[in-house]
């Protein structure tokens, strides 16, 4: 693999995010395009190159604070016998340029005049809900990566626990935190079109992918009449979501309730000493 055919991979896997030898589930193969590899000849390149030249484009993707994960077909269900399904994952550890820019996600959800911080609100309500829909209802834990073929949902459900969402949200008056009041402003067909926009951007980026309902879909607005699968890629990447940016939140609330705790016990601890003192 010289630097053009590398150059070549990684423009690949920049607009798919992966790349699999032997697609399982009945997908084609991605065939070539214009000034683009096919799939079959990206894996193929990838599987052929030498350790010095796999080192060279571990760096490359490196310093765009990516890294390239490699499964087999005993790893995860879906991946064929004998095939070799390619990830291309953030890293962690490492921080990405300013070239990878949030505009599109900005771009795909305003209707209005918005702010950002506006825009990444209604980002985080969705995706929540779809990870509410993609985890919480099947009892799978982000760590359960291996489950991600029957985690499935229907736009319309998205749209509906959205707008439960809202209306928990009105409930709450003047408690409800001033960030989130935001989302109250909506009107019309918003949640429906806001919806989307956000399950085609999780499309674009490889996370979701449609499953016809030929009922279900019948007479259905485009996305949100479709039942949605989670892949592969997508389970991956929250897991990792998962491990490295959610954690803090899981020690925080651990630290609260063991704070809790403590105080409960000084509190009891307090009024034994009390009693003992009166009697």
């Amino acid at each position: 693999m010289n630097m053009t055919e590398m150059g070549e991979v990684v423009a690949y896997l920049l607009r798919y995010r992966s790349a699999e030898r032997t697609p399982g589930g009945g997908r084609k193969r991605r065939a070539a395009r214009e000034g683009q590899l096919s799939e079959r000849d990206v894996c193929a390149l990838i599987d052929d190159a030498s350790e010095a030249e796999r080192e060279a484009l571990r760096d490359f993707l490196a310093g765009q604070g990516l890294r390239l994960k490699a499964f087999e077909s005993g790893d995860y269900p879906g991946i064929a016998p004998g095939s070799r399904y390619y990830a291309l994952l953030p890293d962690p550890e490492l921080e990405q340029p300013p070239l990878y820019t949030r505009e599109p996600v900005f771009e795909a959800l305003k209707l209005r005049q918005e702010s950002r911080a506006e825009l990444a609100q209604w980002y985080l309500q969705l995706w929540l809900l779809m990870h509410t829909l993609l985890y919480t209802r099947y009892n799978r834990a982000l760590s359960d990566v291996s489950r991600y073929q029957e985690a499935t949902f229907a736009g319309a459900e998205l749209v509906e626990l959205m707008r439960d969402q809202l209306e928990t949200l009105r409930s709450l008056g003047e408690e409800a935190p001033e960030s989130s009041r935001v989302l109250l402003e909506e009107r019309g067909e918003d949640i429906s079109r806001r919806v989307r926009a956000f399950i085609d951007l999780q499309v674009r980026a490889g996370l979701l992918e449609g499953l016809r309902d030929a009922e279900a879909s019948a007479g259905a607005e485009e996305s949100v009449g479709e039942v949605w699968q989670q892949t592969l890629l997508g389970a991956l990447e929250s897991e990792q979501i998962g491990i490295h940016q959610l954690g803090h939140l899981q020690a925080l609330a651990q630290g609260r309730a063991q704070g809790r705790y403590r105080d409960e016990d000084a509190y009891e601890a307090d009024i034994d000493e009390h009693e003992e003192t009166q009697a």
